[in-house]
This record gives structure tokens, C-alpha cells and sequence, in this order.
């Protein structure tokens, strides 16, 4: 994922990400693609677990919003495909320059970035800056 990104220069699809934990619904393959190539910014999508419903693609694993949100904060991820989120439409393609998040004007946007292996503890609201862009530990 990371090789394509980087030959098509181009992100096409947001991380939906789950607006209160910041938990990572859908693209943690994208996710180790912007950490890999060190991205500064990732695009995201804010969603609530009260419009996306989940199911388990594995047996023997409970798989609901709170065991979901459980286990990301305490780095006990699921294995891989062990979830499959239904969101209400199609994930947005978002077609943004890689250039674009590596440059750190990009914090003017109204947009939603994610800062890769960044502490929550700086995301900007909590840092009492509320006009600032969100980021997210991940």
C-alpha cells in the first residue's frame, strides 16, 4: 500500500476513525502505509459508532463499539479481518497530494488530520486550543 501511495502520489480514501476514542474503524492497513513512508498528516473521517454497525468476521471473538473501543486503548488490537464495520454509505475518496501531508502548513485546514504516532494527550482541544485542527494518536 505504502509503494502505491508513494508512485501515485495521491491519498484517495480517509481512515474512518471513531469520533470519541479516535479508535480506528476502517484502514489500518493505510494507517502503517503513512507511518512507514512518515507522513505528517493522514486524512480522516470522525464517525460515531451509533451510525456504523459492526460484526464479527471470526469466530470466538465478541465484537461490539465498547470491546472495540476496550481493546484499541489498551493496544490489544483484534487480528487481522477479525472486524468488518457496515458504514451507512461509501468511505469518500479524498484524492490529496502526498506533498500535501508532509507539508506543515496543512495545519490550516479545516480538515480532520490524523498525526501519526503522535501522544493523544497533544491532540489540540485537549491542549485548550479549540480552533485548531484535530489529530489523533494511532
Amino acid at each position: 500500500m505504502a509503494e502505491t501511495i508513494l508512485r501515485e502520489q495521491l491519498w484517495r480514501v480517509p481512515i474512518a476513525v471513531e469520533r470519541t476514542s479516535l479508535a480506528v474503524m476502517d484502514g489500518h492497513h493505510r494507517l502503517q502505509a503513512a507511518l512507514q513512508l512518515g507522513l505528517k498528516y493522514v486524512p480522516c473521517l470522525l464517525l460515531d459508532y451509533g451510525y456504523v454497525r459492526v460484526d464479527a468476521s471470526r469466530q470466538g471473538y465478541l465484537v461490539d463499539p465498547h470491546e472495540i473501543v476496550r481493546r484499541a486503548r489498551a493496544g490489544d488490537l483484534y487480528p487481522p479481518k477479525t472486524t468488518r464495520h457496515l458504514f451507512p454509505s461509501p468511505l469518500p475518496i479524498c484524492n490529496i497530494s502526498v506533498p500535501l501531508l508532509q507539508d506543515k502548513m496543512m495545519l490550516s485546514s479545516p480538515v480532520f488530520w490524523c498525526r501519526p504516532g503522535r501522544d493523544a494527550a497533544k491532540i489540540p482541544e485537549a491542549a485548550g486550543e479549540p480552533d485548531a485542527p484535530r489529530g489523533m494518536d494511532v
